[in-house]
């Protein structure tokens, strides 16, 4: 029954986004709705990817820098607290967008993180940030939920 009234839910969001004016607003809407795509420990998800490895704090918070200097980034800001576990890594490409990539500690071994893109960002970039990352502090693609 849930699934049929998500159904209709999404066939009258596509009715009323044909009436709506051009610029993909139509396919950006439909995507938001339906795009939740998992791949082992890496969900993408609203322009957010969410992972958990098992790696320290400090080391992912590193490895975020990193991926993001070597993909051309300009680092904006790189502050946190190692005490509570908390980071946050800021970074603009080179037409101004923004990518944010939230880190937290919870134990020593376990860190999640979060790169969010944006609503209307690629998930593809998100996801090759988790690469360069995963390449970063070594971890294998299976590890990783990369392939």
């Amino acid at each position: 029954m849930r699934r049929i009234r998500l159904l209709i839910h999404a066939l009258c969001l596509c009715l009323l986004l044909n009436f709506t004016a051009g610029c993909g607003v139509e396919l950006a809407m439909l995507g938001m709705a339906t795009s939740a795509a998992s791949t082992g420990a890496a969900v993408y998800k609203r322009g957010k990817l969410d992972a958990s490895w098992m790696a320290s704090f400090e080391l992912v918070a590193a490895a975020g820098e990193e991926a993001f200097e070597e993909l051309g980034m300009q680092i904006t800001k790189s502050k946190g607290d190692q005490e509570e576990g908390e980071w946050q890594i800021v970074a603009v490409d080179d037409e101004g967008r923004k990518i944010k990539l939230y880190v937290e500690r919870r134990t020593p071994h376990l860190t999640e993180f979060q790169i969010d893109v944006s609503i209307f960002g690629k998930e593809a970039t998100a996801r090759l940030i988790l690469k360069r990352m995963a390449n970063v502090i070594d971890l294998g693609a299976t590890r990783d939920g990369t392939n």
